[in-house]
Parts: structure tokens; sequence; C-alpha cells
């Protein structure tokens, strides 16, 4: 296990209790449409229509850009004019766990493949990496274990994703590395004072492992939970809880996250997202909302020095 990241001092990540967010704070909209989200729940990957979204590579700084569907989607280069976060000016910051802060989902992807194959799933096939983006990644098990088997009990369900997420651990007990640029960008982030608070729909025990493996517990203020929210995400709820926690509103900070269904969690909470393509196509993490669109935390800290460049040049 990694030594700590140095973010301050350690503080302690609290167990929430349920809560239902009845009605959000002004300039919050906590509203879902259900068939809008089915939709971009269920969508296949289409092209990418440039919707002022940027796509961001290689630690340049970005514009969005038309791009082919599929997972070989080429990123391109972004102008910094086009940066559609002003991090010079946000008072806080809210992280997703699984692939935003490590590249966990080839890890879920396989514990998946192989539970799902031995109880005879698809006829015994291994459900393919499309599949998983699709219908799993992302989402909160019971309602994953509700789709897959509806036929099933509460009980057998239950019984089905915890056996997944020991897997899980199993094979991230090996060893996890943080995404690429993570550090350093915690790192401004702590020099700047920004609040922080990691945000997920991992069990307890998963996310736990995965902070303390990174060595970054300490770095965030609160772990919010989905399965101890009313509703987890693609619901604001989660992110609702995190801004109450943190005394922010949505316009005062900035969301990152990987799949489809926090990219929506956090858009309905009213905040500005930032996905990362570690596990999805460009094309639909824009489509659930995403204001921009980078590979990792390089190309943010990119844009980010490029604005502080900017701000000093004339100032």
């Amino acid at each position: 296990m990694q030594a700590s990241f140095n973010c301050g001092r350690l503080r302690s990540l609290p167990t929430l209790q349920r809560r239902l967010v009845m009605a959000a704070p002004a300039g919050r909209n906590p509203s879902l449409n259900p068939s809008t989200l089915n939709s971009t729940m269920a969508s296949s990957c289409g092209a990418l229509v440039s919707t002022g979204a940027a796509v961001s590579s290689g630690g340049t700084a970005a514009a969005a850009v038309p791009a082919t569907a599929g997972p070989a989607t080429a990123l391109a280069d972004f102008t910094v004019a086009q940066f559609p976060v002003n991090f010079l000016t946000i008072r806080g910051v809210l992280f997703d766990v699984d692939g935003t802060l490590v590249e966990s989902d080839p890890l879920h992807f396989r514990a998946f493949q192989e539970i799902l194959a031995e109880v005879g799933f698809n006829g015994g096939r291994p459900i393919d990496e499309v599949f998983f983006r699709r219908h799993i990644s992302g989402r909160h098990n019971p309602e994953i274990a509700a789709d897959l088997f509806p036929e099933w009990d509460e009980d057998r369900r239950t019984a089905f994703y915890l056996d997944k997420e020991e897997r899980y651990r199993r094979l991230a007990a090996a060893g996890l590395e943080p995404l690429q640029g993570l550090r350093e960008f915690l790192e401004w982030v702590r020099q700047r004072g920004l609040r922080t608070a990691a945000v997920t729909n991992a069990p307890r025990a998963n996310a736990e492992m995965m902070l303390a493996a990174l060595g970054v517990e300490s770095c965030f203020e609160h772990l919010v939970l989905g399965e101890e929210c009313m509703r987890a995400k693609p619901h604001p709820d989660p992110y609702l809880i995190a801004m109450d926690l943190l005394g922010l509103t949505p316009g005062e900070l900035v969301v990152f996250e990987d799949s489809p269904s926090g990219v929506a969690a956090g858009v309905a909470a009213g905040a500005p997202v930032i996905a990362l393509t570690t596990g999805q196509d460009p094309a639909v993490l824009q489509q659930a909302g995403a204001v921009w669109i980078v590979r990792n935390f390089h190309d943010v800290m990119a844009a980010i020095k490029a604005a502080e460049t900017e701000a000093n040049s004339t100032a």
C-alpha cells in the first residue's frame, strides 16, 4: 500500500445518514427526465456532434470537434480559449472514484465477465466491452442486478453483486495506480485550499480500499456513497448531498466523472461536469451532458497552467 499523499491532515470519511433531497437549494436542478435518462444509459455510441464541449489529448489545451463513434474515437487537440471551466475562481471539486481517480473499469469488466458467465447469463458466453459500457459501467449494483436478472428475488441479486465486488477487490489487491496527472492536480487543489469530496456508487469497502491503495484518502473532506443516499447516481442526490456538506452551490465547483450515469447525476445537480475517457466513448459522455472531455488530469493541468499564465500576463 502506498504512503498517503500529502493533502493535509487526515480527515475522517463519515457514514452519511440516508437522506432524500426533496427540494434543492436555488440554482440546483435535481429533476431527471426518466425517458431522457434511459435513452442516455442505453444509447449506442453515435457520432459526436460539436456543441461546445471540448475533447482533449496529449497535455495540450483543446476545442470540441466531431469525432467518429466507437472505442477507437480519436481525441482532438483543443484551444485554451474554449476551456469551459474557470478553475481560477471555483471553490470546490467533486470527484467520482472508479474510473476517475483510478482506471479500474478493466478490473470491473473482468469480474463481471467471470461471474456472469458462471451463472449462465447470455448462455454462458462472456459479455463484451460494449455491453459492459452500455449496461453496467458507473451504475448502482442493485439496479444492474435488477436489469440483468428481473426474475431473481432480491436476496439472490444481492448475493450476486456482493460476490462480484469481492472478486473485484481480489483483482484490485494486486495494485492500483492513480490516473495520470491526478497527484499533480490534487496538489494544485490543496495549494489553492479548494473544498473536496469523493462521490461514488461503489460500495464503501471498495471506495475506502481504492482511496487507501492510492494513498489519497486524506485529500477528501467527505466520502458520499450512493448506497447511503435514498437514490444513487444517475440521480443527483449524492452530488447534492456533497454540495450541502461542503456548503457550496453548483456554480462554485466542478465535478469529475467517467460514466454516463455519473455525468447525468452531476448535470442534474446543476454542476458543470468534466468527463474522463477511461471507460466510455467521448460521444456517450457528451450526450450525457459533459461540458469538457479529457483523457486524464495531465490535460486538465495543462489547461490550468495556460490559464494561470494568461491571467498573470494580463494582471
